[in-house]
């Protein structure tokens, strides 16, 4: 009888999660693979991610011809047959599961010779793992840190290259330990005023999923001979933000860094200095080490007293400053709740295959929103003002490949938005994200 072996090839996926499948049929009464059906297979096997690779299914068949238990044995045969090769190619021995059918499970029927040869068949899954991607869009776009020193037993000042004017008191830094650091304070500051910063440091304004405006935030740390320190209890530091014009009921909000690297904000702890007393507005600020109090703004009265601003300008910079205090190192963020009284939910239609992340820009206030995935599996953004102006934008990074997508939009009360992402270069997206101030 003249020999013949065919090979089928079927390749099935959904998104990044697939399954690929493989069917070899055999001649009658045979189950040694051909030189032709090892090609075919080799084929197969090479066109695999095998590190993705989480198991194999062989599943063993034969015709009606013959004793339904030497059938059995056959359709045994021919699935090892099909298992040792696919261990010479690499694929563990461990992750492949073996099934032999005989003669029970045909696909067609046995009353022709083309029926049966369908059903003399090895099938072959390989069920493959969703490729994770990671995003590294962020480690593109870092933002170099400032330097600063100072003395442990003296009151710290600094100003960063933006503007941010902050005053830690003598004898307030402590160690993990407990125990005060001692001799020379290394400090580390970051400042983020503008939209586009905020945005590639991964950073938004919300607190709980609830919308903040914000006056800019800053990063500050401080080491002492490479330890890093916090503010002992019933220590406070003074912080006058760059932005100026802010709201008056702005407040210290202190950042929790999350499992996926942003940002949330929280108030607790905090003290707002500037604080309204008989329609005034004050300011505490040290000098010579002892704690001061400062007029910068008074409602009702033409006469204004400054003992830190000395010349008409750092007096009209201080009246629109805001000063905060925090109990804390780490993440803080001038803001304020935002009012809301029309809001709704915005859904983005987008490939999530890459990751992205999606950022929700507003026109007319300081705010950044992000977006999460629902329970039904839908990218939302929650809590939005109905009829304000923003720019939606979608950014990712993957194996070095930078992906983009953005689009002015007005919100609208539940108006799915779509997004596509195109590829680009690192530079073209800076370019864009400063579109954003």
């Amino acid at each position: 009888m003249k020999r013949l072996f065919l090979l089928a090839l079927l390749v099935s996926a959904v998104g990044f999660a697939q399954n690929t499948k493989a069917t070899v049929l055999f001649d009658y009464d045979q189950f040694v693979l051909t030189d032709n059906a090892k090609e075919k297979l080799k084929e197969v096997v090479s066109k695999l991610d095998l590190s993705q690779l989480q198991s194999v299914e062989l599943n063993g068949n034969t015709d009606a011809d013959g004793n339904s238990k030497y059938n059995v044995t056959l359709s045994k045969n021919r699935a090892n047959e099909v298992l040792n090769y696919l261990v010479t190619k690499g694929i563990p021995a461990e992750k492949i599961q073996l099934k032999f059918e005989g003669e029970n499970k045909p696909i067609a029927e046995n009353a022709s010779d083309k029926g049966k040869q369908q059903n003399r068949r090895v099938e072959i899954t390989f069920a493959i793992a969703e490729k994770e991607y990671t995003n590294t869009i962020f480690n593109q776009l870092e933002k170099e840190s400032q330097f600063f020193t100072g003395k442990s037993n003296e009151v710290i000042t600094i100003t960063g290259k933006e503007g941010t004017k902050i005053t830690i008191p003598k004898n307030a830094l402590k160690k993990a330990n407990g125990k005060y650091a001692i001799g020379k304070i290394d400090i580390e500051l970051q400042e983020f005023y503008q939209k586009s910063e905020a945005v590639a440091a991964n950073l938004h304004t919300m607190s709980d999923g609830i919308m903040l405006e914000s006056g800019g935030m800053i990063y500050i740390k401080a080491t002492a001979k490479g330890e890093e320190l916090q503010l002992k209890k019933g220590a406070v530091m003074t912080l006058e933000m760059a932005s100026k014009n802010n709201p008056n009921d702005m407040q210290t909000f202190y950042g929790y860094p999350k499992e996926d690297k942003t940002v949330d904000w929280s108030t607790d702890d905090n003290t707002i200095v500037t604080e309204e007393e008989n329609w005034s507005t004050y300011a505490v600020f040290y000098q010579d080490g002892i704690k001061q109090r400062d007029t910068v703004y008074t409602e009702r009265s033409t006469k204004k007293s400054f003992k830190r601003a000395t010349t008409d300008a750092e007096k009209v910079s201080a009246i629109s400053s805001t000063i905060l205090q925090s109990t804390k190192l780490g993440w803080i963020n001038c803001d304020r709740f935002y009012d809301v009284p029309d809001k709704t939910d915005l859904f983005v239609n987008i490939d999530m295959k890459y990751k992205p992340e999606i950022r929700l820009v507003f026109k007319d206030i300081n705010s950044i929103m992000s977006g999460h995935i629902d329970k039904n599996n839908r990218l939302v953004l929650g809590g939005i003002p109905v009829g304000k102006k923003a720019t939606l934008m979608a950014f990712s990074c993957i194996e070095n490949e930078v992906y983009f997508a953005t689009k002015e939009i007005v919100i609208d009360k539940n108006a799915p938005v779509g997004l596509e992402l195109q590829k680009t270069s690192v530079a073209e997206f800076k370019t864009a994200l400063q579109q954003l101030n």
